[in-house]
Order: structure tokens, then C-alpha cells, then sequence
């Protein structure tokens, strides 16, 4: 009598002249060449969307960015970029924070102060100027960023700029009362308001920002440290010996 033929648990019956080995080799899923995807600890994960944040807003600006588009320059979800930032405007104090304005301002509060008068404001010029040279992009954000949420640029004005606009006063009336009358050129009997020289000058690096980095109209500074010279000469000019 003949004894049933006993079947493996899983496998088919062998047929006659039928390489079952090759069809089941067609049915495995190939493997995939590409590198396994990392999970990034949170922080990372903000990080990277961030400096995606930092890169497509200086491109496009905020108005001009949808989610869906930082997400794909970050490579995450549209789902994570909102679970970071829930609103534009968190990811925009996010920006201001990661731009550091509030240890550089209290750099150049201690540091600054210490110098000459006139040698102080070639620096601070030199050094906004430089920073503008070298990373327009992060300029253009930050503008793109206080102009679409009015009530951030109050605040940026209270925390940063007042802070420099003080600080840049406080240099000019150094300087202007180390020359004796705190007078500058001015007709005979006038007195400059420092205030107004203070934010003159300010508002000649501020030209540099918006005509180079923002409007992108004119070249962006190539000799920061001459130009920071020739521009604190408009209102201090080098004593001859």
C-alpha cells in the first residue's frame, strides 16, 4: 500500500519539473539600497527645521512659504513642523532666538563701552556690516519676520534696537564731548541732538540692509571694515595731527 506523501508546514507540494526555489525568490520583496532613515531626537528635529525655516524665508519670505514646503526642505512631516511651532509666529521668535541678537547686544553693551569713542562705532559698523556680507539671508528673515507681525516689532525695538540706538548715543556723546562743546559741524550757535546723529548713523548701516539684503538692489558691502570707517567719518571725522 502506498504511504501519503508528508508536506512541509508552509511549503507547497513539489510538482515535476517546476523550480519552486525561483518563484519563491520572485515573490520575496528585493531590498532596499537606501540607507535606513534616522530618528532624530527632538531638538535635532527643531534644529533642522529651523535652518530649512532659515534658508526657504530668506528665499521666499514668510507670506510666500507654505508649510507643506518647509517641511519638504526640512524632510520631516507637515505634522512635526506644527507639533515645533504651532504658529508662524512661534517659529518666528524661534528665528530671532537662534540669531543670537540678545548675546551680541550685551557683547557690544560690555565690550563696546571700553573702547574710544570713535574706535567703538568703526566696530559696531564693521561688525553689522560684516554679518550683513556674509549672511544676507539671515538679514532678509528677520525683516521678512517683524514685518508681518507689527506687535513683534515693537518688541524687537524695545529688547534689541533701543538698546543700540542707546548705546550708539551714548559713543557720540562721548566722542562729541571729547572734542570739546559736544558740537558738531553746525552752524555757529546750534546744538546737535545726539539722538538724531545716533539714528542718522544707524540709519546708514540700515540702508546697506535693505537697499543690499532685502531689496537686493545694490551690491552687499565687499570692504566692511573701510566702509565702517568711511561712514563714522561722516560724523567724526580723523583729527589730522
Amino acid at each position: 500500500m502506498a504511504q501519503p506523501t508528508r508536506r512541509l508546514r508552509g511549503r507547497p507540494p513539489t510538482k515535476p519539473g517546476v523550480d519552486h526555489r525561483g518563484a519563491a525568490a520572485r515573490r520575496r520583496k528585493p531590498k532596499s539600497s537606501a540607507p535606513p532613515r534616522l530618528r532624530l531626537a527632538a531638538r535635532d528635529r527643531r534644529t533642522q527645521i529651523l535652518a530649512a525655516a532659515l534658508e526657504i524665508f530668506a528665499e521666499q519670505g514668510f507670506h510666500g512659504t507654505r508649510t507643506r514646503d518647509l517641511a519638504r526642505r526640512a524632510g520631516v512631516s507637515e505634522a512635526l513642523v506644527f507639533r515645533h511651532f504651532p504658529t508662524k509666529e512661534a517659529l518666528i521668535r524661534a528665528i530671532l532666538d537662534l540669531v543670537g541678537f540678545e548675546a551680541r547686544i550685551q557683547m557690544m553693551e560690555t565690550h563696546l563701552t571700553r573702547l574710544p569713542p570713535r574706535q567703538a562705532l568703526v566696530a559696531l559698523a564693521e561688525q553689522f556690516l560684516t554679518q550683513l556680507r556674509d549672511r544676507p539671508g539671515v538679514f532678509r528673515v528677520v525683516f521678512f519676520g517683524i514685518m508681518e507681525t507689527p506687535h513683534l516689532a515693537t518688541e524687537f525695538y524695545k529688547k534689541f534696537l533701543s538698546r543700540l540706538l542707546a548705546l550708539e548715543t551714548r559713543l557720540f556723546e562721548r566722542a562729541f564731548a571729547e572734542r570739546g562743546g559736544g558740537r558738531l559741524a553746525a552752524p555757529p550757535g546750534a546744538r546737535v541732538d545726539v539722538g538724531i546723529v545716533a539714528r542718522s548713523f544707524h540709519g546708514s548701516l540700515l540702508f546697506y540692509n535693505l537697499a543690499g539684503a532685502v531689496a537686493r538692489i545694490e551690491p552687499l558691502p565687499r570692504d566692511p571694515k573701510a566702509l565702517a570707517e568711511a561712514i563714522v567719518s561722516v560724523y567724526l571725522p580723523r583729527r589730522t595731527p
